[in-house]
């Protein structure tokens, strides 16, 4: 690759996460340089209190912290702080690989390459799920729609986590369709879990990560009916604290990246039938250790996991139906099995960070 040094910009949790990228994408590129650009809305503090606001007042629509300053103003004032920091750098960046839409790395000046690695898009969230796209008025989401075209338009190539985002991209913000490339993407392992998985536990997780926009609802109302049928059945709750009692429920919160790994290897079964969900990461990490899921036909979720194949794909999901699906499963270890098996070769074979980069570097040696 032509490219000795790479600079990485983004939020600063959002460049964390992508630390596996990094290290497989190595081996194609001598270093990386990493800049991240926050903002009030990225403060511990300002969540917990907005967290707290709505514990105590339910009934109000639920909008993330980070949505308080979602405006074009903020996009413009971001992308120039960005474009600020890289000016101050004692080099020139070969390249920029950029993360996500919420701000573009450059502004005024565009002589510097840059790519994008995107979820998804502020059109997508305002058509699945408006508490991401909090706009009073269709102006402000215009406006802000209209910063998003001009920091995909001056990308040098995009690289996407679903067809679905590539599809926005091309039908929303008219962007040529041969400048994306859907890379999807992995969750934290750096190389496919080989070991063995044992089948019959009868036990189903969820991620109550965003317990509202996961469907967090629907599973607590399903999982009543297939305790009725099958007794031993049990619900592990992790990603936030919720509040029930109910017999056959552990709600056991934030997890050790060990404990979940253990509570992996436990479970039968991950149900998510998320109203919106750019990909399902922990889907994918779940198919990592051979877990089938049970997920509605929403977003990029239906791209990682095939129908009836490593797992259940509901297109309209209600408790009643997907209650079905869950007993179904649960009472076929053979099935089970199966699903199990295909869902740890999509992983193998698709859905790993070695896979990913090898997809970026070669498109970025074509730039």
């Amino acid at each position: 690759m032509k490219f000795k040094k790479i600079l990485v910009t983004g939020e600063s949790d959002i460049i964390q996460r992508h630390y596996l990228l990094f290290k497989t994408l190595s081996a194609y590129v001598k270093e990386f340089d990493y800049l991240a650009v926050d903002n009030l809305s990225n403060s511990r503090v300002l969540k917990n209190f907005v967290k707290s606001i709505y514990r105590k007042l339910p009934f109000l629509p639920e909008v993330r912290a980070s949505s308080l300053r979602k405006n074009s103003q903020s996009f413009i004032e971001k992308s120039l702080r960005c474009e600020q920091k890289i000016n101050q750098l004692k080099y020139t960046p070969e390249l920029i690989f950029h993360f996500y839409g919420m701000f573009s790395p450059l502004w005024n000046r565009w002589d510097i390459p840059y790519v994008t690695y995107l979820d998804y898009t502020m059109a997508l969230a305002r058509k699945n799920w408006l508490p991401w796209a909090p706009f009073p008025t269709e102006k402000l989401l215009n406006d802000w729609i209209d910063c998003e075209r001009k920091a995909y338009q001056n990308a040098r190539h995009i690289f996407t986590k679903s067809n679905c985002a590539k599809s926005s991209l091309v039908k929303d913000y008219d962007i040529d369709s041969e400048k994306i490339t859907v890379v999807y993407s992995s969750g934290q392992f750096l190389e496919p879990y080989q070991g063995e998985k044992k089948i019959g536990s009868k036990q189903i997780l969820f991620n109550a990560s965003d317990f509202k926009r996961k469907g967090g609802d629907l599973v607590l109302a399903a999982f009543k009916e297939v305790k009725q049928i099958i007794p031993e059945v049990k619900l592990v709750v992790v990603g936030e604290r919720i509040s029930i009692d109910e017999e056959g429920i552990v709600n056991l919160g934030l997890v050790s990246s060990e404990k979940i790994k253990r509570l992996f290897l436990d479970t039968d079964l991950v149900v998510s039938p998320a109203y919106c969900e750019p990909l399902g990461l922990f889907l994918l990490e779940a198919m990592n250790y051979g877990i089938p899921c049970i997920v509605s036909k929403q977003d990029g979720m239906p791209e990682i996991i095939e129908d009836k194949a490593n797992g259940i794909v509901v297109e309209k999901p209600n408790s009643d139906q997907i209650a079905k699906e869950i007993i179904d499963l649960l009472s076929d270890n053979q099935r089970l099995k199966r699903m199990s098996y295909n869902a740890k070769q999509k992983v193998i074979h698709n859905f790993n960070w070695n896979q990913i980069s090898n997809q970026i570097a070669h498109q970025l040696s074509n730039l």
